[in-house]
């Protein structure tokens, strides 16, 4: 299988199935992931994201479908054969070597002559290089994940997974680490493909982003574009927080749809509604939403509520209100000193934002 370990070019998987007995765990996947990216999956628990790393790793094989690195099929493949290394959230490091010897454990095994000057260089691009003497428990967990990447990276394989890479770390670290990954893939220029839950991890990271639900993606794009501009419910309530409300297209004035969300009048820019007519879930950003205890003129969109909650968040403020529908909207107001709104609960307020800034997507799309 040498020409296995050889494959270079993107990453292509075509009409990908992976099914459990009964249970199907990718459904009908296919996906490209261009050479040299920093790819992420990103999805919640039994939606398919690890399974489909497993089937790239080759430690599962498709039900149904091909994976390819180029033009070479790596369908049916051995883990050993294929050019792809993973780093697992277990560092699963060798606990009687040294940090060196862990590092240069894969290229001596494979009779490689500079297989100590390899992890040497390895160890310099992680930034470990000063703790090659060491032993494994020697080094705190944020150390040992570095340890594990340069393992990885010291094969030079074509395509890098990470599976949750980052889990065990505390929050300080996971986000050091988040700045020192994107920093080595660059520096490297290889395929990185990231499993992660964590939403932060993937929009931080990664290019792209193939946010994935039921073992299908729902959509797939740079991050701002995910965020800004979701185009399923799933979609829009996963990645971050939005204030989503039912709604029925009522009317269109230009370049605008009119709906009705639970009794309010709303205007949406068509070019951010993926729904023209019919049903659909109105949705805006908190970070979008301002608050006023007078109603703005010519804002576009408003709606008076009732401050239920305030809570200060060193940055921001955050409040919620309880619209006339019922429902509780979140909105941010940065903490920039500057006529601060002094607002209690009990207070009645005026939420108002861009038109430009809502967006629709289909109802029932989660």
């Amino acid at each position: 299988m040498a020409g296995v370990r050889q494959a270079r070019g993107d990453l292509r998987l075509e009409d990908v199935t992976k099914t459990f007995g009964d249970f199907v765990a990718v459904d009908d996947l296919t996906l490209d992931v261009p050479r040299g990216s920093f790819f992420a999956l990103l999805g919640p628990s039994g939606c398919g994201k690890t399974t489909t790393l497993r089937m790239v790793a080759g430690l599962e094989q498709p039900t149904a479908g091909r994976v390819l690195i180029g033009d070479t099929e790596l369908t049916g493949s051995r883990p050993y054969e294929r050019p792809v290394n993973t780093v697992f959230q277990s560092y699963a490091l060798f606990p009687h070597l040294t940090i060196h010897d862990n590092v240069a454990f894969g290229p001596r095994r494979r009779k490689q002559k500079d297989a100590a000057a390899r992890a040497d260089d390895a160890l310099e691009l992680v930034q470990m290089a000063q703790f090659a003497r060491r032993k494994p428990s020697q080094l705190s967990g944020g150390q040992q994940q570095r340890v594990a990447l340069a393992r990885a990276l010291v094969n030079q394989p074509e395509v890098l997974l990470l599976d949750e890479p980052l889990g065990a770390l505390d929050l300080k670290l996971r986000r050091e680490m988040q700045v020192e990954l994107k920093r080595i893939q660059t520096e490297v220029g290889l395929t990185f493909i990231h499993v992660t839950h964590d939403q932060e991890e993937a929009m931080t990271m990664a290019d792209t982003v193939a946010v994935m639900n039921r073992g299908r993606i729902e959509q797939l794009g740079r991050p701002e574009e995910l965020y800004d501009l979701p185009r399923t419910q799933f979609v829009a309530t996963f990645l971050g927080q939005a204030n989503t409300g039912p709604g029925t297209v009522e009317d269109s004035d230009g370049e605008h749809l009119v709906a009705d969300v639970l009794g309010t009048k709303v205007r949406i820019r068509r070019d951010r509604s993926a729904v023209q007519q019919g049903d659909l879930l109105f949705g805006v950003r908190p970070e979008k939403v301002r608050v006023s205890r007078t109603r703005p003129e010519g804002a576009g969109n408003d709606v008076r509520g009732t401050v239920r909650d305030v809570s200060f968040l060193g940055v921001a403020t955050s409040y919620l209100v309880e619209m006339p529908s019922g429902t509780t909207w979140s909105c941010y107001e940065q903490n920039l000193d500057v006529d601060p709104i002094d607002l209690r609960p009990g207070d009645e307020v005026w939420l108002t934002w861009n038109p430009g800034h809502a967006f629709a997507v289909p109802a029932g799309s989660a």
